[in-house]
């Protein structure tokens, strides 16, 4: 499969919207990234994650699900080569990211199966308020609840029943795919803009670790994902989106 490509409503929008500091996204403490799928963090985030880890902010990054679907027909990667080898790329982008101080935390859902129940849901959060609390964390930042992908839906679900648990924690969702949808942030949401100029070397080398997913790495498997060169474009060059309260 090849993405397509057509910037969207909140792309457009995000052309006028307020320019946000990498201070403010983060907090006084540190930053937790909740990302559907390896790759998230650097698409939908990247250059942001960059910057708190150069502001001296500890930045986790949690995985949601282990990515396996990614190429569903593959011999050459069956779901464990796969798996592992999508652990393996997003721990070098966050090593790239961070400049190595960086952590990843694998939660291993299956792709397309992010938890549903709400023990599951419960014990994910759990998991995230005792990262939350023994990190130091003040931010958390996951994916937009109308990214048109049910991974990143839940993500977003998660990530607001967090936030439920921890007032003082600043919650923002960054979209993904929802860059290229229709749909826009509601009334009460407000969309600011990330300038990741800066910062374009290392997203840039970020989204290249993810092989799997950016290149031919993986030949026999014609309804595999591969980022369409100009979406991949979009990520890199585009300015980073954010959705908060309008309390910064």
């Amino acid at each position: 499969m090849v993405t397509p490509f057509a910037e969207g409503a909140i792309v457009r929008a995000g052309r006028q919207a307020r320019t946000i500091a990498i201070a403010a996204l983060a907090g006084p403490g540190n930053v937790l990234v909740l990302a559907p799928h390896p790759d998230d963090e650097s698409l939908g985030c990247g250059a942001a994650v960059a910057a708190a880890s150069r502001a001296g902010k500890d930045v986790l990054v949690v995985a949601l699900t282990d990515g396996r679907l990614s190429h569903p027909h593959s011999r050459l990667f069956p779901p464990g080569r796969l798996i592992a080898l999508r652990q393996a790329e997003l721990r070098e982008a966050v090593r790239i990211l961070t400049q190595g101080t960086g952590k990843t935390f694998l939660l291993g859902f299956p792709d397309q199966g992010a938890p549903a129940t709400p023990a599951d849901r419960a014990a994910v959060s759990n998991r995230l308020l005792h990262l939350i609390d023994t990190h130091t964390v003040s931010a958390l930042w996951t994916t937009w609840e109308k990214d048109p992908h049910p991974d990143h839906r839940c993500a977003a679900a998660i990530g607001r029943a967090v936030a439920h648990a921890r007032p003082g924690l600043k919650l923002w969702r960054y979209p993904v795919w929802g860059r290229f949808i229709e749909d826009t942030p509601e009334a009460e949401d407000v969309l600011y803009r990330f300038d990741s100029t800066a910062l374009q070397p290392e997203k840039r080398a970020a989204i290249d670790a993810h092989r799997s997913q950016m290149t031919a790495l993986i030949p026999d498997d014609p309804d595999g994902f591969v980022m369409d060169p100009q979406a991949r474009r979009h990520f890199l060059e585009s300015p980073e989106l954010f959705i908060g309260d309008g309390h910064v």
